[in-house]
């Protein structure tokens, strides 16, 4: 029972000098932390829809990434000589801004280093040109702490980023799709207004300078849903005729930001109507808001002849008769006087 008792101890005291020697601390007391070298690093973006019911066009997202200074480097490792990152792009498809698909990766490959350091690069996201997609317009900073490792290696140990001038650090950054909803509401007034009347709407549409719309508009006219193609736009505009009566709206819907309209109505003045009144929501005639209308009234008026009121014609007839015995009974008793 002795020398089993003491063969357990003698096991124990080995595990325990083995476990010891693995965690040898450095001189102070520290022990020393482990680096594992990292080869990438992932940005997320965030691609945004402001408004509810809207279709994003597919979009691709690209970025530069250039050098912006270097510390703690080996002497000769400057700004222009310190090795850049490889920066990816990322693409969305058609309607998945703000849908369960709108956070994506963007991938960042390091280079290899040859100096210990702090390297601090500057990512910018290219602006692109579809109309609504506001671009991510503040510079990303990219820090990457090269350090020299106890095993004598030149480990990546710390890689972060941040938008320029915030508070602090942040691997997401996001951009909004902006659309909103046009309606023509028609209105007839006036005694000859004719309610059951179509009167035919043109609708056109100009895109903002030095951006195009990628995504079609969409709108219900009657049982009908059509809409207007990217493909239709010529010269940055695009125009839909529609006919309405009385009481009847009809609404273009994924319409970006920054899209002005006009809105004309055929002359129907040949008709008896009076030259059709616009009501617009917005005088600037410009998308920014998620819905915006306008209602074109016509009127049709004329005062009606009514000439004899039929119904007050016996009462008439009788005054009259009445006046004429008033008369003759005056004339008789001036000739028996």
């Amino acid at each position: 029972m002795t020398k089993k008792i003491l063969t357990i101890l003698m096991a124990l005291a080995l595990t325990l000098a083995a476990t010891t020697a693995a965690f040898a601390t450095e001189p102070g007391g520290t022990t020393p932390p482990t680096y594992t070298d990292m080869e990438t690093v992932t940005i997320t973006k965030n691609y945004n829809a402001a408004n509810s019911g809207m279709n994003s066009p597919a979009e691709t997202f690209r970025f530069t990434i250039a050098p912006a200074s270097v510390t703690d480097a080996a002497d000769g490792v400057t700004v222009d000589n310190m090795p850049v990152p490889a920066i990816g792009s990322v693409a969305y498809a058609a309607g998945e801004a703000g849908s369960a698909n709108k956070a994506k990766e963007i991938t960042v490959t390091l280079p290899t280093y040859t100096s210990v350091g702090v390297y601090t690069y500057t990512i910018r996201e290219t602006a692109g040109t579809t109309a609504g997609v506001t671009y991510y317009g503040d510079d990303i900073r990219l820090v990457v702490t090269v350090i020299q490792a106890a095993d004598n290696k030149l480990r990546v140990a710390a890689v972060h980023t941040e938008a320029a001038g915030a508070a602090g650090k942040s691997d997401a950054f996001a951009n909004v799709y902006e659309a909103g909803s046009l309606s023509v509401r028609k209105a007839v007034t006036g005694n000859m207004g004719d309610r059951e009347k179509h009167f035919d709407v043109t609708v056109t549409f100009t895109a903002p300078a030095g951006k195009t719309v990628n995504e079609a508009i969409t709108y219900t006219e009657g049982d009908a849903t059509r809409s207007i193609a990217a493909s239709a736009w010529v010269n940055g505009t695009a125009s839909a005729t529609i006919s309405l009566k009385h009481d009847q709206t009809v609404t273009f819907t994924n319409i970006p930001y920054g899209v002005t309209y006009t809105v004309a109505e055929a002359d129907y003045t040949g008709e008896g109507y009076d030259a059709a009144r616009y009501a617009f929501d917005d005088s600037n005639r410009t998308i920014d808001s998620a819905a915006e209308g306008v209602t074109i009234t016509n009127n049709k008026g004329v005062t009606v002849d009514t000439g004899i009121t039929l119904d007050s014609a016996p009462y008439i007839l009788l005054l009259a008769v009445a006046a004429i015995g008033v008369a003759a009974m005056l004339r008789k008793r001036r000739h028996e006087a």
